[in-house]
């Protein structure tokens, strides 16, 4: 019995041991240490949308919820009762559970960014002796980012013309008044510029309104006054982009303004953090909160992308209940669904198979068409997380990629590469711009960019965790609040557009990780830390030093 024990152990360590060819070259060499990837894939398990059956079938779910809605709403765009308001009220409560939705989701999203955008750059301040990797890394990273959320401004702009302006049952002239509750009384304005509530015969109770936040001039069919671009660049980027104060911040939604902060704040923590050589210090701690924080943000999330497919009907159902012209509406949205097509696709082309051609000088479709399981995944569970383990099997499996990079890579990128979500910002918001009639000038379409690369950084990697960035991101731009008219389409395609993101977003981290392993240095894989609590959920018994792997490959059959 002990000798077929002992035998059992030494079949069970050699299944986690990687042999190394002495011949080998060392960039290809596997790390020292190593465990089964099946425990790596335990720690990013993200569960789906729906509870119940629907979780074991999220998409035929959303599907079944979002047809029935479809449904229901085009009966009830044809319904005329005998009271208007029988149908307005109606058409209210059966939104109830999709305004809700909107609402738990834009309670939890923003916190979730902030909390995501700090550890990010820690993590990236923490590399240490692999800077020359790690900032590779997060160039490279970048760079696609940047340029994916510029090809998403250029497809959309070029389907503008032919998705029109829509009309909204709740649209109005925009009005204001003021008034005191007492008869006789009216609103006087005294010698020192206060409103005071006096009785009088009400001569003197006009008022010039300065309208300081455009409000009334964007509700307004009438022309504005023209504004320079140095104004518009001024006030419109650089003073949304630093805040006066991070909890007004947080209170408005100001989106650009709060991931800047992070930014600013994880890079004075990390700093700090690599200033203390002996590490002793309570600010490790405040590492630690974060990363626990995170996690709670993210049980959050989920429990709210529980209710997604009950969230579809109740919102589709509104939005196609108040049209009254259903073929105009689709029509819009179509256009929508392919300009982001398009610039996925052109990204795909232009920049993840010519940067493999141009830095790696080989075949890039050799290398793409490994990465093909984990992109059938990332459709599938529409999580970069939940597709961490598949991804670093394939560019594993791809025999160019060291282990030790693509453990590193991967993880980061799942976190920090949004390729998908930074064209579908830009694209999503300007066609809601155009949707509710809005102007769009030169700084919104910089400001665009800005908050789509920084943004899709700070995007959890969860299903439909875009979803708020979108609302956020267009109020900011466009000086709006609330949810903008026209988002529940948004909202009825995002189970199909999430998943298109996803995959883009999940190409993204193998071609970036092929890239790095062309271009980073040899002797700094030795110096090679992994980002984060990759490592956490691996069994001790399984990691082995170089010794120990030699001793077990020399002992194995």
């Amino acid at each position: 019995m002990a000798e077929e024990q002992t035998k059992q152990n030494d079949n069970t360590m050699a299944d986690t041991v990687v042999k190394t060819d002495p011949d080998a070259s060392p960039a290809l060499r596997p790390a020292p240490v190593q465990a089964s990837l099946d425990d790596i894939g335990s720690i990013a398990e993200m569960p789906p949308a729906g509870c119940g059956i629907m979780a074991r079938y999220p998409v035929l779910s959303v599907l079944i919820f979002a047809s029935v809605g479809i449904g229901t709403g085009v009966g009830l765009s044809y319904w005329e009762p005998d009271d208007p308001d029988d149908k307005d009220i109606t058409l209210k409560w059966l939104g109830l559970i999709g305004d809700m939705f909107i609402r738990a989701l834009k309670a939890i999203v923003l916190p979730l960014v902030f909390i995501n955008v700090v550890i990010s750059v820690v993590d990236m301040m923490s590399l240490g002796r692999a800077s020359s990797i790690g900032w590779t890394t997060i160039g490279l990273y970048f760079l696609t980012t940047i340029v994916a959320s510029i090809v998403g401004i250029i497809s959309i702009v070029s389907f503008k013309g032919l998705f029109n302006e829509d009309s909204f049952d709740d649209d109005g002239d925009a009005r204001m008044s003021f008034g005191c509750n007492k008869e006789g009384f009216f609103i006087t304005e005294q010698s020192d510029g206060s409103l005071m509530c006096m009785e009088g015969s009400g001569d003197n109770i006009d008022f010039l309104v300065d309208d300081i936040s455009a409000t009334f001039v964007t509700k307004s069919s009438g022309a504005r006054d023209d504004i320079s671009l140095s104004d518009t660049i001024y006030d419109g980027i650089f003073t949304k982009l630093i805040t006066s104060n991070i909890f007004t911040s947080f209170n408005s939604a100001n989106f650009a303004a709060v991931v800047v902060f992070a930014i600013a704040f994880g890079s004075a923590l990390g700093q700090v953090l690599n200033d203390r050589v002996d590490g002793n210090t309570a600010l490790s701690h405040i590492i630690k909160l974060f990363k626990e924080l995170d996690g709670v943000f993210l049980k959050l999330i989920n429990w709210v992308i529980m209710l997604t497919p009950f969230a579809v009907f109740s919102l589709i159902v509104r939005a196609i209940g108040n049209q009254d012209d259903l073929a105009k509406a689709f029509e819009n949205v179509g256009y929508l669904v392919v300009a982001t097509m398009v610039a996925m696709l052109f990204h795909f082309c232009i920049v993840h198979v010519g940067l493999l051609a141009l830095i790696r000088k080989k075949n890039p479709f050799t290398y793409l068409q490994k990465l093909v399981p984990a992109q059938t995944m990332a459709f599938a569970c529409a999580s970069s997380a939940a597709t961490i383990p598949m991804t670093l099997r394939c560019v594993q499996s791809t025999g160019e990629v060291p282990d030790s990079i693509g453990r590193f890579v991967v993880p980061l990128g799942a976190t920090i590469n949004m390729d998908g979500g930074a064209i579908y910002f830009p694209c999503a918001c300007i066609w809601l711009a155009v949707l509710n009639g809005v102007d769009i000038d030169e700084s919104a379409y910089v400001l665009l960019v800005i908050i789509a690369t920084i943004g899709s950084a700070g995007t959890a990697p969860v299903p439909s965790a875009s979803l708020v960035l979108i609302i956020t991101a267009y109020n900011t731009v466009f000086n709006a609040s609330g949810t903008p008219d026209g988002f529940e389409y948004i909202l009825a395609i995002d189970w199909f557009m999430d998943r298109l993101r996803t995959v883009l977003n999940v190409t993204g981290d193998g071609v970036v990780t092929g890239l790095v392993s062309a271009l980073a240095p040899l002797d700094a894989l030795e110096h090679l830390e992994i980002p984060g609590d990759l490592d956490a959920g691996m069994p001790k018994d399984k990691v082995l030093d170089s010794e120990d792997s030699g001793e077990e490959e020399a002992s194995s059959p």
